[in-house]
């Protein structure tokens, strides 16, 4: 069993699954137990493909690099094993960049400086947008809401606005990239906007960009009970989501729409005939990722987390052999060995 992974830059592509197109060296790992390179986790390539390029650039205040990186992957192209976007790690480099160092005010000095020098830069923008939104939740923090303090609110409303102001004038002046669409939801769903003007982001979103995930990622959140929604909202947009998506996802999006609140706090699968979400839907999503998908280790420690709440230990025994070594980074709401005892799984020795 794989103990550790150790990454490195290297040629090779390891589980693009889709066409490779040219940029920068990938990611490959090396199980540390045995010293071979092995297929990278997903969140292995989440970070050293996605945030930490972003990261670099934004400490060493490369802002053509930043604006590069923005340009490129807002096409699309550059796509995770999982499927999804490059872009999606985006925003969540600055976000965790700017919560993780606390240093506001340079931060913002710096973002001043990338607008100064490079006055078209759309990326620039939505960096300062996602630096006041970041700055929003540090005041108000992440406990519930009648633990917030009056100031806390106050501060988090005021930061949230600023964040709303500036893509709001971005998007009268016309998104050249799908990255500020769900920021915005998100920061709409933050304000308690009314429906009417995030359904109003929302169309003009999915009908420019039908593809980026983010985006009815950050609608559904907006449907979740604690956000002021139901249940039966949620499964309504999940469903929904689900048939505008099929020609590219098939029954995926239903799969990835419920994983978003497959928690203790959210709304997990109990495996319950009248309380969604449903087997049977989830495990048609799950089957068409892995066939669109084959290699991410992402879907299928997600899937393997699902399948060990269901009654099908077959499934889950299948799945369970297929992360063996990836144990860690597969996402399982129940602990993996709880799911090996309730489905009888043991480790099968070479």
């Amino acid at each position: 069993m794989t103990t550790g992974l150790f990454c490195a830059a290297a040629q090779a592509q390891i589980g693009i699954s889709s066409p490779p197109t040219s940029g920068p060296t990938t990611v490959t790992c090396t199980n540390i137990e045995l010293m071979k390179q092995v297929p990278c986790s997903d969140s292995a390539m989440f970070f050293h493909e996605g945030q930490a390029l972003v990261q670099s650039a934004l400490n060493a205040k490369d802002f053509k690099r930043l604006d590069d990186l923005y340009e490129q992957w807002c096409t699309g192209k550059d796509r995770f094993p999982d499927g999804r976007w490059k872009l999606s790690q985006y925003g969540d480099a600055l976000y965790r960049n700017f919560q993780v160092w606390s240093a506001w005010t340079k931060d913002l000095g710096a973002i001043k400086t990338w607008q100064q020098s490079r006055p078209q830069s759309e990326a620039a923008l939505y960096a300062e947008a996602v630096y006041w939104r970041a700055y929003a939740w540090k005041a108000r923090g992440t406990g519930y809401a009648d633990s917030v303090s009056k100031e806390g609110w106050d501060l988090f409303r005021e930061r949230v606005t600023k964040s709303e102001d500036i893509l709001a004038a971005l998007q009268a002046k016309g998104f050249q990239c799908p990255a500020p669409y769900p920021l915005r939801l998100n920061v709409l769903t933050d304000l308690g906007a009314p429906e009417e003007q995030l359904t109003s982001v929302y169309t003009e979103a999915v009908r420019k960009y039908p593809e980026y995930h983010n985006i009815y990622f950050a609608m559904a959140r907006h449907y979740e009970p604690k956000w002021g929604g139901t249940v039966e909202q949620y499964d309504r947009f999940a469903n929904q989501v689900a048939e505008q998506t099929k020609e590219f996802e098939g029954m995926g999006m239903y799969a990835r729409i419920y994983w978003l609140v497959d928690s203790t706090r959210g709304m997990p699968f109990v495996n319950a005939p009248s309380q969604p979400p449903l087997w049977s839907k989830l495990k048609t999503g799950y089957e068409d990722l892995m066939r669109l998908y084959p290699s991410s280790i992402h879907n299928l420690g997600k899937y393997a987390g699902v399948a060990c709440r269901s009654s099908d230990g077959e499934l889950y025994r299948k799945l369970r052999s297929k992360i063996v070594g990836y144990e860690q980074t597969a996402e399982m709401l129940d602990p993996v060995d709880v799911c090996d005892r309730r489905h009888h799984w043991t480790t099968v020795k070479e």
